[in-house]
């Protein structure tokens, strides 16, 4: 459920709370000391800025308003009364951010409840830089930076020395009109030590690439900055020698095709003193100056053969003994004997050496054989450092300075003071709470003292951190349970927890105070557990009945099972001759430029139609669940379907004859509106058909949906109209998919949907393993508080895991989640 809400998420998250300021009045706007502007936005008349800023597909001119003795960009959002599904605007502007972090400029807006999510895009040759941003300043002007390393790849872009346009969008939300204002459009961050090299040449050569090579440099982009070390991205088509210099180290995530320009820029920035950090592909001139062999790409032969890196002596400094990463496939590297040595080695999940170099380190590179992924995020943030420091030390006083100063900032408070206060509040007169503040705060002590000393980095940066670990974990135990609450997880596994059986999975749930389960147990095509309707499973002969033994596990436990369906897509796992027997008779779905969507069935198709309302229904009749649930109860888009069999039957609805398919349902307004109601028909007449049938052979047995977040947008661009299906008595309860960790976008949108759901109980879907970091239990907390500020009753989290059994429920159920 996780990966395919990027888009619709882009779409859907709220921005920020503004406080209302008088119809007239802009709040005053400070410089931001030492920016170097690109653009001030100050232009000495509206003619002018209007002939900068271009307005696309029907968005309303910009203006410039006064503000003291200089002026700021309007740009109004023209919602009420058009179609539009988001207020854009062009600016023509050439510069090079190849050597800086990105951009920032000044945000204000009186009302953003109207807009859904804000976008910016980086023109670049054939294609787009494009990232999303989140104004949070209340009130006021606040200054929203955009990071190159958090954007990503649309079309072929040329690099980002090649930027010759930006565009600003603002996605609709609501049907009334607002404005915001822009001014300063300033540099960022051009004296980073570091330079984040990203693969867009592969990217562009191979498209199936392109996510990965984003990942990968998110994924070391994330690490730089919690460590607290800021890097500039670069993508491998503007790197130079000259673009290098004045950097530290060079760092190169993942770049399976770097051009013959960007190794040579590398070759000559190594020659004169630069150094490299390479993770899974390292060119071979630059393995030749590096000093380090690259063999041959290895599989793992068998599960857990690559579980952990084990460090080799002490020749990265301050390296974690272990790190643990289960990495499917490695690059094999071997030292050069006076050149280079093995710094780390690849263990098993039984602890055992897998014979294999993990890293291998020389004066100039570091080589890891495998790209940096998500586990073990503390030791990983050392292991990262530890690399860092071998090849430029300095960066190790960096990171421990950042430490020092964060040690305590858990959120939502920013350093130790506001975190202490605010649990020396929750915990009112609890003696062992406040004993353990006292605790706490002498560990920061300690911390700071053993960084005084200077003699042991990576000791003081994890006692440092672990003033943050066990600041979070008294916040947790501070935390009061509200009864009766609704508090259920999602499970995508048709099997539950990895490494777990259902019995102990849901143990732990209802152990710490969660009362539900959502486990997908049936797909388009597929289904875990002995059906008659779909086809099952060939796992179910081995492992048995997922459902029956789910619910087992339940009934025991007090906990109410939820059995959920994944409607329509087929998502690779239905059998074979299942799959190729839908597209044969002609029951997938087209897209509307004519190609397959082979993976989704049709939803205006009828025996499609009876194949999702039959599978959901057996359930609900052969099982005894507490309630049945739908996921992807939609399209996969606007540009879906336009078969041959939608076309006849939308035809039959309208009366007439459809000429000119499918353009002319694109280009003629009055027959567009009949399209788009069509596709939420064909949708809506499933969701209601399983509620009736449901509701009156298992009368007590709940009916509910995982939705898209923004009802006004989603239920044209997917057909999805789940406010109909609340009004129309269709479902018991709803759970929007608000899978953004930004604390002010999950808060607006829950406040909107509220409204939607009507008397519906809407349980919001907390996205904790969608997020940069999955285990951030302070912001799980904040979200939860959020729910209850707006009395929803409960709220759904994703993804029930291994590391949610093990580290996050607990946590929970310690607090916030208490039985």
């Amino acid at each position: 459920m996780a990966g395919r809400l990027l888009l619709p998420l882009a779409l859907a998250i709220a921005s920020c709370l503004a406080m209302p300021c008088p119809a007239e009045e802009i709040p005053p706007l400070r410089p931001v000391p030492g920016a170097v502007i690109l653009d001030d936005l100050d232009y000495p008349s509206e003619q002018g800025a209007r002939a900068a800023w271009t307005p696309i597909c029907g968005t309303a001119p910009v203006t410039c308003v006064p503000l003291g003795k200089r002026r700021v960009l309007k740009l109004p959002c023209n919602f009420s009364g058009t179609r539009i599904e988001r207020a854009s605007w062009d600016l023509s502007i050439d510069f090079d951010l190849v050597a800086c972090r990105g951009v920032q400029f000044r945000f204000f807006s009186r009302d953003v409840s109207p807009v859904s999510g804000f976008s910016l895009y980086f023109r670049s040759g054939s294609g787009w830089y494009a990232a999303r941003f989140s104004p949070r300043a209340k009130g006021g002007w606040s200054t929203v930076e955009i990071d190159k390393s958090e954007t990503a790849i649309e079309g072929t872009p040329a690099g980002f020395g090649k930027i010759d346009a930006i565009r600003v969008s603002a996605w609709r939300g609501g049907d009334t009109d607002t404005a915001f204002y822009l001014a300063d459009l300033a540099l960022l961050g051009q004296d980073a030590p570091i330079v984040l090299i990203r693969g867009a040449s592969a990217a562009r050569s191979h498209p199936g690439e392109a996510r990965t090579i984003t990942s990968c440099a998110e994924t070391v982009g994330r690490v730089l900055a919690d460590l607290g070390l800021t890097a500039v991205l670069m993508d491998d088509l503007d790197v130079t020698a000259e673009r290098l210099q004045g950097k530290l180290v060079a760092v190169l995530p993942y770049d399976p095709a770097m051009p013959a320009e960007a190794v040579e820029g590398l070759r000559e920035f190594v020659a004169a003193g630069g150094k490299i950090l390479a993770f899974y592909t390292l060119p071979e001139p630059l393995s030749e100056v590096a000093g380090i062999e690259i063999g041959r790409h290895v599989r793992e032969e068998r599960e857990g053969q690559f579980a952990a890196l084990c460090a080799c002596g002490n020749v990265l400094e301050g390296m974690p003994d272990t790190v643990r990463q289960s990495s499917w496939n490695i690059r094999e590297a071997r030292a050069i004997e006076g050149k280079s040595e093995v710094a780390a080695e690849w263990l098993d999940a039984a602890g055992q050496s897998a014979r294999q170099a993990a890293i291998v380190a020389s004066a100039n590179c570091v080589f890891m054989t495998h790209v940096l992924l998500v586990d073990d995020p503390a030791a990983r943030r050392l292991l990262v450092l530890a690399m860092l420091g071998h090849l430029a030390p300095s960066l190790r006083q960096t990171a421990l300075a950042h430490a020092l100063a964060s040690a305590g900032a858990i959120a939502p408070f920013t350093g130790f003071e506001e975190a202490s206060a605010a649990i020396r509040k929750l915990a009112g007169g609890e003696g062992r709470a406040l004993a353990r503040l006292e605790e706490i705060e002498a560990m920061l002590a300690e911390a700071r003292d053993r960084a005084a000393e200077g003699t042991d980095v990576a000791l003081a940066i994890s006692s440092a951190e672990g003033v943050s670990a066990a600041l979070i974990d008294l916040f947790c135990e501070v935390q009061q349970p509200q009864p009766g609450e609704h508090r259920a997880f999602w499970c995508h596994d048709a099997f539950g927890v990895s490494g777990l059986e259902w019995e102990e999975a849901i143990g732990i749930l209802a152990a710490n105070g969660f009362t539900a389960i959502l486990p997908n147990m049936l797909w388009g095509g597929v289904a875990y557990y002995e059906s008659d309707v779909l086809p099952v499973a060939p796992e179910v002969r081995e492992r048995g009945d997922q459902i029956a033994a789910c619910l087992a596990a339940c009934r025991a436990h007090g906990v109410e099972c939820h059995v959920w369906k994944v409607n329509w897509n087929m998502g690779g796992r239905a059998p074979r001759e299942f799959a190729e027997r839908m597209v044969r008779e002609g029951r997938t779905q087209v897209r509307f430029d004519g190609t397959s969507e082979e993976q989704w069935l049709c939803p205006s198709h009828p025996a499609n139609q009876q194949l999702e309302i039959d599978a959901m229904v057996e359930v609900a009749t052969k099982y005894a669940v507490d309630g049945v649930h739908f996921d992807y109860i939609r399209y996969p888009g606007p540009e879906c379907c336009f078969c041959a069999g939608c076309r006849g039957r939308f035809e039959q609805v309208i009366g007439r004859r459809v000429d000119g398919w499918p353009s002319v349902v694109q280009g003629d307004d009055a027959l567009n509106a009949q399209w788009l109601e069509f596709r939420r028909a064909q949708i809506t007449r499933v969701v209601s058909a399983v509620a009736d049938a449901v509701h009156e052979r298992r009368p007590g047995v709940e009916v509910s949906a995982a939705v898209f977040p923004n009802w006004p947008v989603d239920r044209d661009g997917v057909g999805q109209d789940w406010k109909a299906w609340c009004e129309l008595g269709c479902l018991d309860f709803v759970c929007p998919m608000d899978y953004t960790p930004d604390p002010g976008q999950f808060e607006a949108l829950v406040e909107r949907q509220r409204g939607w759901a009507g008397a519906v109980p809407c349980y919001p879907g907390i996205g904790l393993s969608t997020w940069p970091e999955r285990g951030d239990i302070s912001a799980l907390i904040e979200q939860i508080q959020i729910t209850r500020r707006f009395q929803t009753g409960g709220f759904t989290v994703f993804n029930y895991g291994l590391a949610e059994a093990r580290e996050i429920l607990p946590r929970c159920g310690a607090g916030i989640t208490r039985p």
